[in-house]
């Protein structure tokens, strides 16, 4: 896993436009919350090969829209309307949107049989 992570983290690098290592923590921390919810998600405990390349790709957008590296949180526009011109901003990112544009390519990996945390713990108390 550990080869993994280290060209996970030279693709992020390459596709975020990062020279240097001044950033290499706060990237490896998003690697980790990346493959922690692939895992998750898909109920396993190694990521497949033909998802390793897609970890920096989530990763990358994962660093954009968290808006790491800036002191205030990204503000995206919620609503817009054309009547009298109004329009709402929000502060922050939504995780499990954002989580959604990747479920068609995971899909095909998830573990429909495999057991999460709380049905181990359901199997312990019952």
């Amino acid at each position: 896993m550990d080869e993994v992570k280290a060209e996970a983290l030279t693709t992020l690098k390459t596709l975020l436009g990062i020279t240097g290592d001044t950033q290499d923590t706060i990237l490896d921390i998003i690697i980790d919350e990346v493959i922690n919810m692939i895992q998750g998600y898909c109920r396993i405990d190694e990521i497949p090969t033909k998802l390793e390349s897609y970890i920096p790709i989530m990763a990358a957008d994962y660093y954009r829209l968290k808006g790491y590296g800036k002191a205030a949180a990204p503000e995206f526009v919620k609503s817009e309307s054309q009547g009298k011109r109004s329009y709402s901003v929000e502060v922050g990112f939504n995780v499990k949107s954002w989580f959604n544009n990747y479920k068609d390519r995971l899909n095909p990996f998830r573990n429909l049989h495999g057991r999460v945390p709380t049905d181990l713990d359901k199997a312990v108390t019952e």
